[in-house]
């Protein structure tokens, strides 16, 4: 037993921990799959955020084009017209357009007109102004962004000035404030932040990260504080930054990046990945959860199971020995209703002593004379006399034998199997039984033996014990009636056979009883009956297949009918 519970304690320990197992899987698969869809949204805001940039800096793209073909900066640079209309041309467009500054300067950074002429140093100075002005002197547009003097996140753009046709004449600069442009920008859920090529933040949709520099490769510029501390995690094929209690960023960040080479800067879109965790926790949970409860329905029906097996096996335990107390008591009720039908068959040999006396003294009385007769004729040597009365003798004898083996017949037990019986001769010979105490109470008996047998399955001696019995209570019925009479008759209909018992007695009070064990109209006492005989008689019928009835006749008298199935139906 010991062992069986550890087995079965082993297999839900196994079965716990493989529901954790799934669990932790579809935690994981769940997780990896909302960070896909979690990073395709970041792709969408990032590169919403990006063409948003991009689309400013095209206006003031298109501004520095058009300025750089306008005949006053062409003539500024050449020196045909007064600095000063060139000065009102760029005051005029830093208005309309929302620049910060323009300037013109000659293609050796001299500045020879300005929208702020009075602020405006007399030549372009710095590494990022010096190599603007290269770009636009071969042609090309020059886009930089650094911060100036002042810490101002600025963007600077430069066209060259034709005069019809190269080289440029000069260099006209378009100066762009980021945080204007960040004025004109929507509130974003997710922090997106554009780093420069020093990775520091130059521009983002949280301003507490402005002017941060990641300087996790070195120190860095001490102008700028440093970016969040971050650790770096892949959570299958994404990036995930967790930061240390950072509030404009998510504790665990999905980082999204997109180059910008046009401006020379990287977007990062930073997404917070703890929605996507609590999902997957949930689903993970729920999952363990299902087959948590699966296995523990599945423990609770295998105790039920092993619950219902013991009851079934004490139950099988308990029928088992009711089945055998049953069978004892069938076979002593058996055993005592073979001792009833013997007994009531030998009661009725009691009652039937008188008649069996009556009829061997007959033959008794005439052997006695015949021998005396024939000792005399033997003293006369009369010889031929003398044997015809030996002979006469000799027929009385067996006429005692036939009567001494048909009660030994009728008294002796026979076996329970039942074989074809003839039910006329059985009711014959019960008749013939009975017949010397039925003269002797002088009733006169009515009955015709069938000429061809009327097989039926019993046994000949119960069925000549059905028939003694109705026969000897018909008699005690009709101890006071003035007319005694018995009516016996065989017929047969759809299939079996119908004996009938017709007296002319008073009848019975309750036909309904009549075969209930002890049940009797007659006087208690040792010469009378117990009531046993009818409901034996009952039995017997019912053994055979049959059926055994009783009621009052209107003429008067009580009618007993067996019924009972033909095995052979040559009486039809």
């Amino acid at each position: 037993m010991s062992r069986v519970k550890a087995i079965a304690v082993t297999l839900c320990a196994l079965y716990a921990l493989a529901s954790l197992f799934a669990g932790w899987l579809v935690y994981r698969y769940a997780y990896l799959d909302t960070l896909d869809r979690l990073e395709e949204t970041g792709r969408i805001r990032v590169q919403q955020a990006s063409d948003r940039l991009m689309g400013q800096l095209s206006g003031y793209s298109y501004l520095i084009n058009l300025l750089a073909g306008h005949p006053l900066v062409i003539h500024s640079v050449a020196g045909g017209i007064d600095p000063e209309a060139a000065d009102d041309l760029l005051i005029d467009s830093v208005l309309t357009y929302g620049a910060d500054r323009i300037s013109i300067t000659d293609t050796d950074g001299r500045v020879v007109a300005s929208s702020s002429p009075e602020t405006e140093p007399d030549s372009i100075e710095g590494e990022v102004n010096t190599s603007l002005l290269r770009a636009a002197l071969n042609g090309r547009l020059g886009l930089e962004a650094a911060f100036d003097k002042d810490g101002r996140r600025m963007i600077r753009l430069s066209r060259g000035v034709l005069d019809g046709a190269a080289p440029a004449k000069g260099v006209i600069f378009v100066t762009i404030d980021v945080a204007a442009l960040e004025f004109e920008w929507g509130i974003d859920p997710e922090a997106i932040c554009f780093f420069d090529a020093s990775q520091t933040v130059f521009a983002s949709t949280r301003q507490s990260l402005l002017r941060r520099q990641d300087k996790s490769l070195g120190d860095g510029d001490p102008r700028f504080e440093p970016f969040p501390h971050r650790t770096l995690q892949r959570e299958g094929d994404h990036e995930v930054w967790s930061f240390a209690k950072v509030f404009e960023l998510p504790q665990r960040a999905l980082v999204v990046t997109r180059e910008l080479p046009q401006v020379n800067m990287t977007a990062r879109g930073f997404l917070d990945t703890a929605p996507a965790r609590t999902a997957a926790i949930l689903r993970g949970l729920l999952t363990g959860t299902l087959l948590g409860a699966f296995g523990l329905a599945m423990l609770i029906a295998a105790l039920w199971r092993r619950r219902m097996a013991d009851r079934l096996a004490i139950e099988a335990a308990v029928n088992a020995r009711l089945e055998e107390r049953v069978e004892r008591r069938t076979a002593e009720l058996k055993a005592a209703q073979d001792q009833l039908l013997q007994a009531s068959k030998l009661s009725a040999l009691g009652e039937m002593s008188a008649g069996i006396s009556h009829e061997l003294n007959q033959p008794l009385a005439a052997i006695l004379n015949l021998s005396e007769n024939g000792r005399k004729l033997l003293d006369r040597s009369r010889l031929d006399e003398a044997g015809e009365n030996l002979t006469q003798i000799a027929g009385q004898v067996q006429r005692i034998d036939k009567i001494i083996r048909n009660l030994r017949a009728f008294a002796r037990n026979e076996g329970e199997g039942g074989e074809p019986v003839d039910l006329g001769a059985a009711v014959d010979y019960a008749v013939g039984l009975t017949l010397p105490t039925l003269d002797k109470a002088a009733i006169a008996v009515s009955w015709a033996s069938p000429e061809q047998p009327v097989l039926i399955r019993g046994g000949e001696v119960r069925l000549q014990q059905v028939v003694v019995n109705i026969l000897t209570n018909a008699q005690d019925a009709m101890a006071t009636s003035d007319m005694k009479r018995i009516d016996v008759t065989l017929q047969t209909e759809a299939g079996e056979a119908v004996l009938e018992f017709a007296d002319t007695g008073p009848g019975i009070s309750d036909p309904s009883r009549v075969f209930e064990p002890f049940y009797t109209t007659k006087e208690l006492g040792a010469s009378k009956g117990l009531g046993l005989g009818l409901s034996i008689s009952y039995g017997i019928v019912r053994s055979f297949g049959g059926t055994l009835s009783c009621h009052n006749s209107a003429n008067g008298g009580a009618v007993f009918t067996v019924r009972l199935p033909f095995i052979d139906r040559a009486v039809q």
